[in-house]
């Protein structure tokens, strides 16, 4: 089994939410075995080279499927242990702006400002021509808890890349591994990893039993919120229910002032509800020999089923020097 594929790994991580629940007698006496296992797939990712790991970088083309759309954009993630993390990404579709620029988080402070037009929670906000309206800004209070969160949104997501590529999660996290059992589709098996910190992260890795490769994550998260507007055509708000607002070129100013009342009151409405939690995976394939150690050149991210994201990976480096203004964030 040189890896298995994704159509057989889809049904494998949506059985993996209820087959591998262990007594706690039964996590004691497996207590050395995710040692065992996870030192094994280190070795197998880069041996001496990622232990001496302290900087990394990545870059890659990155398409996103969102409704009827494709989003294409460029990524740099720039990783410095233990409590550095920077993600950039660049449309690379015309027409469309990205609000999530650069996101990460030094120490316990995040690289980006608060949004005051949503809250960290929501997931990524994707607009296309035209901006929204203002919200009020947000008290001291309510910024130091958003900051908060936008530093544990990163940080989550950096553990749920991390784990995948190096069998580790962000050591900003503390994360706790636990074997869950093994794991079975028609071209092999898999050792299931249970990872989770004292805080709200948890995560499964699934780790190939022959090539000793992650294959695959898979946790629990919310369902992104997105608002797609065109340039005097329509406005969908989505995210666990999707609205639809119609503004033409033949409504009078009044009409439109309407329209783009009633879209900005939908998406006030649906950051003050919680997202529904959805099941995500995120596959990792083509692993090649890159600057001494083994590493992925394809991801894919599904929600369910449905594939919402695909990487293709063009450039990583092992330990590259960083300038350290790259962690300064935004003023």
């Amino acid at each position: 089994m040189a890896s298995m594929n994704y159509k057989a790994l889809v049904p494998l991580a949506l059985a993996a939410g209820i087959a591998f629940a262990k007594p706690v007698a039964f996590v004691a006496q497996e207590s050395g075995k995710v040692a065992e296992i996870l030192a094994a797939t280190r070795k197998a990712i880069g041996g001496k080279k990622l232990d001496g790991l302290a900087t990394f970088s990545v870059q890659s083309a990155l398409q996103r499927n969102l409704s009827t759309m494709q989003i294409g954009s460029d990524v740099e993630i720039l990783i410095e242990l233990p409590d550095k993390y920077l993600r950039v990404e660049t449309s690379s579709s015309p027409g469309m702006v990205l609000s999530a620029g650069g996101t990460g988080f030094n120490g316990d402070r995040p690289l980006q400002k608060v949004n005051a037009g949503g809250g960290p929670g929501g997931g990524m906000v994707f607009r296309m021509g035209g901006p929204g309206g203002e919200a009020p800004k947000p008290t001291p209070e309510q910024l130091q808890e958003m900051n908060k969160a936008m530093v544990r949104s990163s940080q989550t997501e950096a553990s749920r890349l991390m784990l995948g590529w190096f069998a580790m999660a962000h050591p900003a996290i503390n994360a706790q591994y636990t074997y869950a059992g093994d794991a079975e589709s028609p071209d092999g098996k898999a050792y299931v990893i249970d990872v989770k910190n004292a805080d709200t992260f948890a995560a499964r890795l699934f780790i190939d039993q022959q090539t000793h490769l992650p294959l695959m994550v898979t946790y629990k998260a919310a369902q992104p919120r997105t608002m797609m507007q065109g340039a005097g055509g329509q406005a969908m708000v989505s995210g666990g229910g999707a609205h639809t607002v119609t503004m033409s070129a033949s409504m009078s100013d009044e009409e439109k002032k309407k329209a783009q009342a009633d879209m900005e009151k939908q998406v006030r409405e649906m950051s003050r509800q919680p997202a529904p939690m959805v099941d995500y995976t995120v596959f990792f394939d083509e692993w090649r020999d890159a600057d001494g150690v083994k590493f992925p050149f394809k991801m894919r991210r599904a929600m369910g089923s449905e594939t919402t994201e695909e990487w293709t990976v063009s450039k990583i480096k092992v330990n590259p020097k960083i300038d350290p203004k790259r962690f300064a964030g935004e003023s």
